[in-house]
């Protein structure tokens, strides 16, 4: 120890000359640098002449020796980009780690490079550098020279056993070189232990050449020749402490097989041999408290493990290296948690510690006869790990209540779980293991809970995470096994995927327990997990209660599935937790499977052709459609999922009215329309009671429909192949629509009944008029079903518009219909004027009878455009010109169409007459201010017949037919003219 004091004390000196000899650097560098920028202010006019500057020799400049006297201009470097957090670590591991790795094997040489730079220092300063580099290129020329010098003479004078003597010879003068320069030279302890480190690595080479290479001494000889210079070299270590010496031993005495090669027939030997060099160099670590040297017996032994069992003979028994296995486990095991110095555990300790398992685990398993026989060994070992974790402090030492004591009472209980649970992976059946597993887990959570360590809890939640893995796999496959066709769809046996639910789903409850128990000890991810597991625990509580039933009875599985729903919703209330809530609501939808498992069966959706327990499915998905609206509201439930379960309920009630039409119309299609009718009625009494917007929307869109639907059914009763209740719908229509204006007060446009009348007025109110176009499409209807004279129908039909335009304007429902009424009475009239056309040019025998009706038709088109009355007047403006010109025209094509039939041969001039007779009306009437726009019509009426007369008349006359019409149409323009004149001059205002 006192020469190892004085090896410090001098290096501690040199550490204090080279810091002065630095700083003596600086200060010069510095006086040269205020020289030079004092300079540079004095001679600011002058132009700057380049100095010419003596490059730094790259050998002073990794010396760190006095700069020349010349300053260099800055540089300017470019910023060095960011470094991330591992590659700063890498850096740190490169600029701390690895030179304490690489010193100890370079003391000889540092020591020799330190004379040559203070050699060269010397000549540098007298400006003798390149006297220097000369001598020294000369030295080292004179030393390869005898070199070869030397490598001739042995070559042709020594032998090998002469060679081999020699070599032993000069390693045992540079071994005791060594401890000479130790012991007499304490300022030069490195050097010496440098030395002695090359004497160990001559006698290792020295052996090897005696041995495997020339073969002198048999191989059990050099094997032990080897084995001596290991125990030597450590001697040398453990007496001087001395880390390239041990260093050294380590890669020595591990390595030998590879030297000796000798290896296959005493693998047991060599690694006991190699565990004892392993403790030995734990010891010398520990020693010299240089923990490098541990983490390079750890690899070295790790990789000489793998390498002697990879050449393993089958027939070896593996008791043997199993034991000497156990030895490097627990000895790198009691290295790694005895020096902890009461702190905790830091990373390389960890890391070590974690490396040291995962090769004990690999090569147990490498080595194990069997599985059982591996799960046996590793249930054994649980043992020492238990008397660790239980005789903490009297085994190392550590204060019971220190973090040492913590720490290694907490990595105990970590090997123990983890041994445990790959001993049982090893031993169980795959069925049972995630079973065994989750008590695993659930007892390192427990004991990482109440010791307080979080690293075992986090073990025990690994375990947890793979047997649930494994157990909901197992159960999955269990599940998926069970599939059969429909409509059974599983048929479930009770064996161990069943028994894996109940595993999970009581798994889930102790874990929620157990944290919950602990909540005070756990950290905020932790109470994180604990709603996991309690959301989980829920989930498979309903699964397992479902996969139960379904063992029982497999249809009922499905249908019972509201059981866990109302539970699960309930849950999610009491515990105040949305995610099991709308777990509840999503077990609505497994309703469904059974439906479409019976629509499978069927072939179709119809509720009439379900199996039983499809229909039994539907009704339940129905009336679940209220129900969970009504359990939130029995249990007060505010939470998002209380607007789903309103929403499902306005959808309950909007099916309500409709849901058996779709079977009526499969099955009982005659009555369809009187169906809608009813639906209609259900959905006003639904209305009125609940006063809900989308049912008040559905009536009016169910209205529209049946009255479509009942006018449409008669156009298929009448002209397609259907023999439905038709006229039964048209009727029940009727009644309806009476039914609905009374009790809405229709008929009036501020009702004064009670509420529920009030209401029915504002659902209906936008529908009421159309109370009155149904009573017109059911008067054509039944015109027609009486006389099969459609002209007759349209024309009762124009009647009755008529009817409601002129008497009844002031009704509230159609005071807003005067105008569609208007033209819809004009477009009869255009429907009936086209009847007429295509009678007369088929020559029908009812051609008269349609010319007739059309003649009354086209008297109350007269009345519309011409009779003012208080319905006239709010439509006529911006319609009624249009309707005028319609309406004459029209009335040309109507006297011309009758002439036709009634003048066989007069009709042509009748017509040519009719034209300026209508053509001079029109003039009279554009005397009007109102009607002075028929002017045009007029013109184009008296254009129309002159042309007609000059082109096509008179060519086809009589002289009898041309002389009538001429005088005819004569004295009618000059009645015609003296009359306009009159009436002309009778309007004209006086002044």
């Amino acid at each position: 120890m006192e020469s190892e004091l004085q090896s410090l004390r001098m290096e501690l000196a040199l550490l204090e000359r080279d810091n002065r000899r630095r700083l003596e650097i600086f200060e010069q560098r510095l006086s040269a640098l205020e020289a030079q920028i004092q300079q540079d202010t004095t001679g600011q006019s002058a132009a700057p002449v380049p100095v010419a500057e003596e490059p730094e020799d790259e050998l002073t400049q990794l010396a760190g020796s006095q700069a020349t006297e010349q300053t260099t201009p800055p540089t300017i470097t470019p910023p060095h980009p960011q470094r991330t957090p591992a590659a700063l670590r890498l850096g740190a591991w490169i600029e701390q780690a690895l030179p304490s790795l690489l010193d100890p094997l370079l003391q000889p040489v540092s020591r020799v490079w330190d004379s040559l730079i203070s050699f060269y220092r010397h000549y540098h300063s007298q400006g003798k550098a390149p006297v220097f580099f000369m001598t020294a290129a000369g030295i080292l020329a004179l030393v390869f020279g005898f070199t070869y010098l030397l490598q001739f003479s042995f070559n042709t004078y020594l032998g090998p056993t002469g060679k081999v003597i020699l070599g032993f010879l000069v390693a045992a003068a540079t071994t005791v070189g060594g401890v000479v320069f130790r012991r007499r030279m304490p300022h030069m302890a490195d050097y010496g232990s440098g030395l002695i480190a090359l004497g160990v690595i001559l006698l290792y080479l020295c052996g090897y050449f005696a041995g495997p290479y020339y073969q002198l001494v048999p191989i059990p000889i050099g094997v032990g020749l080897l084995v001596v210079t290991t125990g030597l070299s450590y001697l040398l270590a453990l007496l001087f402490e001395t880390r390239v010496v041990s260093m050294v031993t380590l890669l020595g005495g591990a390595c030998m097989p590879l030297v000796a090669n000798h290896f296959d027939p005493s693998a047991v030997i060599y690694l006991s041999y190699l565990l004892v060099l392993a403790f030995a160099m734990l010891h010398l670590s520990k020693l010299i408290r240089w923990r490098q040297l541990a983490l390079v017996t750890m690899a070295l032994s790790a990789g000489m493990l793998e390498f002697s069992i990879a050449r393993l003979d089958e027939a070896a028994s593996p008791w043997s290296l199993l034991l000497i296995l156990h030895g490097f486990f627990y000895g790198f095991a009691h290295y790694i948690l005895a020096g902890l110095s009461d702190r905790e555990l830091d990373k390389r300790r960890l890391g070590m510690l974690v490396a040291n398992l995962v090769l004990f685990i690999h090569i147990s398993w490498s080595l194990a006869p069997s599985a059982n026989a591996l799960g046996i060994l590793w249930l054994l070992n649980l043992i020492p790990w238990a008397v660790l974790a239980i005789y903490t402090s009297q085994l190392f030492g550590y204060r019971s209540n220190g973090d040492s004591a913590r720490s290694v009472l907490a990595m105990a209980l970590l090997h123990s779980g983890l041994l445990a649970g790959l001993a049982f992976l090893a031993l169980c059946s795959p069925e049972f293991l995630g079973g065994v597993w989750c008590l695993e887990g659930l007892m390192l959570v427990y004991l990482g809970a109440h010791f307080g360590f979080i690293s075992v809890r986090s073990e025990g939640y690994i375990a947890l995470a793979l047997a649930g893995i494994t157990l909901f796999f197992q159960a999955l496959a269990w599940v998926a096994e069970s599939l059969v066709p429909a409509p059974v769809l599983l048929s479930l046996e009770p064996d161990a995927g069943w028994i894996n639910w109940l595993t999970l789903c009581a798994a889930a409850f102790a874990l929620t327990r157990l944290l919950r128990y602990s909540a005070e000890k756990l950290t905020p991810r932790e109470h994180y997990f604990t709603r996991v597991s309690d959301h989980a625990f829920a989930l498979l509580l309903s699964a397992s209660f479902l996969l139960s039933v379904g063992i029982i009875w497999p249809e009922g599985m499905w249908l019972l599935a509201p059981l866990p729903m109302v539970f699960l919703i309930w849950r999610g209330q009491r515990i105040n937790s949305r995610l099991s809530e709308w777990f509840g609501l999503w077990h609505y939808l497994l309703l469904f499977i059974p439906l479409l498992a019976s629509a499978a069966v069927v072939g179709n959706l119809h509720f009439y052709d379900q199996i039983p327990y499809g229909k039994i499915a539907s009704i339940e998905a129905f009336l679940g459609l209220w129900l969970i609206a009504e359990l939130y509201h029995h249990l007060d439930i505010r939470s998002p999922g209380r607007e789903l379960a309103l929403k499902l309920r306005k959808l309950f009630y909007a099916l309500l009215p409709v849901i058996a039409l779709p079977t009526i119309l499969y099955k009982a299609s005659d009555y369809f329309t009187m169906a809608l009718w009813l639906s209609s009625a259900i959905a006003l009494f639904l209305y009125t009671q609940l006063r809900m917007a989308h049912l008040k929307l559905e009536l009016r869109i169910l209205l529209a429909s049946a009255s479509l639907v009942a006018i449409g059914g008669c156009l298929l009763r009448e002209f397609g192949d259907w023999q439905g209740m038709a006229m039964g719908g048209l009727l029940l229509g009727i009644g309806s629509f009476i039914g609905f204006l009374s009790l809405g007060q229709g008929l009036k446009r501020h009702p004064s009944g009670r509420d529920w009348q009030q209401a029915i007025h504002r659902a209906l109110k936008p529908l009421f008029p159309l109370a009155f176009y149904y009573y017109a499409a059911v008067l054509l209807i039944i015109g027609y079903a009486l006389s099969r004279d459609f002209a007759l129908s349209l024309l009762l039909t124009q009647c009755y518009f008529a009817s409601l335009f002129f008497f009844m304007p002031r009704l509230a429902p159609l005071r807003n219909q005067l105008t569609p009424i208007y033209l819809l009475t004009l477009c009869l009239f255009g429907l009936i004027t086209f009847g007429q056309i295509i009678a007369v040019i088929n020559q029908s025998h009812t051609a008269q009878w349609v010319g007739a009706y059309n003649l009354f038709s086209l008297g109350i088109a007269i009345l519309l455009v011409y009779y003012k009355s208080l319905a006239s007047k709010a439509v006529w403006p911006g319609k009624r010109m249009t309707s005028l010109w319609l309406v004459h025209i029209a009335a040309a094509i109507i006297y011309i169409a009758l002439l036709a039939q009634l003048l066989d041969t007069m009709w042509l001039p009748a017509v040519s007459f009719a034209l300026v007779a209508h053509a001079t009306l029109l003039l009279f009437q554009s005397l009007k201010p109102d009607t002075q726009q028929l002017l045009k019509l007029s013109l184009i009426l008296y254009g129309v017949a002159t042309l007609k007369i000059v082109l096509w008349d008179m060519q086809d006359f009589s002289l009898i037919q041309k002389i009538v019409v001429c005088m005819l149409v004569g004295l009618c323009m000059l009645g015609a003219a003296f009359q306009y004149q009159r009436f002309l001059t009778g309007n004209r205002p006086t002044i």
